[in-house]
């Protein structure tokens, strides 16, 4: 090594020291005042953060997954949320003051300018920034790590950050057509595995006071819709239902255990009409 990059070391060195001691010694301050005292806020822009709301994210089951984005310049202004409950529902303002790691990251940025815009700047973290990016919405959320860094960036107003990876989503409108029904219909419903399309067969589970039944994928589901908003509730067919239990045997036992879903209304019928005529 040079006397030159000895020197121009040393000097960088310094430098970080002394940023180092004046954020120390900025201990009794908010994160908010800290940026107003390296003047890299203003009163209007602290203002405006203070009326910026971060919302909660949460994918919803129709929200299915569409492709993969490395390495993208965004706006921060349309990261609206995040996951981490420290810092959602709440105003942009409250989650910077919340920020555990915001002196580090002030550190960083304060060091070089052009910490958001380039991975080289960034080295100091091992892991890789992403969001989560709602294609119908246009907004963008944090799903992961980050969100000291994120959350400053949107404080700081910067017109522009390098996301490592974005993670794209869009509704599906025919899985979200008949999840919606099961609600208003009075069912609930749990789908453990990740939707990838209308077409997996993941098990569908729904669920009421009065049933608690399993569907193996959304195109059953539609099929079971159909049958349900087609079920006949009257005494007389109730009646008939329970004199075939009485006189033919294992009537509901031998349909009980299958995936069809016409078998299902017979094993079920007497579950099902309750839950419907309470949901009427």
């Amino acid at each position: 090594m040079g006397i030159e990059e000895i020197r121009e070391r040393n000097e960088q060195i310094e430098k970080r020291t002394l940023m180092r001691q004046e954020i120390a010694s900025l201990e009794d301050k908010t994160n908010v005042e800290k940026l107003k005292h390296f003047n890299l806020i203003s009163k209007e822009r602290e203002k405006e953060i203070r009326a910026i709301y971060f919302e909660r994210y949460y994918k919803e089951k129709w929200e299915l997954e569409i492709e993969t984005i490395n390495d993208k310049f965004i706006d921060p202004k349309k990261i609206v949320g995040t996951h981490h409950p420290a810092y959602y529902e709440r105003t942009l303002f409250n989650s910077v003051n919340s920020l555990k790691k915001f002196d580090d990251i002030l550190h960083y940025f304060r060091i070089n300018p052009d910490y958001y815009i380039s991975n080289e700047s960034r080295n100091k973290h091992t892991k890789r920034i992403n969001l989560a990016y709602k294609k119908h919405e246009d907004k963008y959320y944090i799903n992961g790590e980050g969100n000291n860094r994120f959350i400053t960036s949107i404080a700081l107003g910067l017109p522009k950050i390098l996301i490592n990876e974005i993670t794209v989503y869009d509704e599906s409108q025919e899985i979200k057509n008949i999840l919606l029904w099961v609600r208003e219909n009075g069912f609930k419903y749990d789908i453990e595995q990740e939707m990838k399309s209308i077409y997996d067969s993941n098990p569908i589970q729904l669920f009421s006071d009065y049933i608690d039944i399993t569907i193996n994928g959304i195109e059953q589901l539609i099929i079971f819709k159909d049958k349900y908003e087609r079920l006949d509730v009257s005494t007389l067919r109730m009646k008939l239902y329970k004199f075939k239990s009485v006189i033919l045997n294992n009537y509901q036992e031998k349909y009980f255990y299958s995936n069809e879903i016409n078998h299902l209304f017979h094993a079920r019928y007497l579950e099902l009409r309750e839950h419907k005529l309470k949901n009427q």
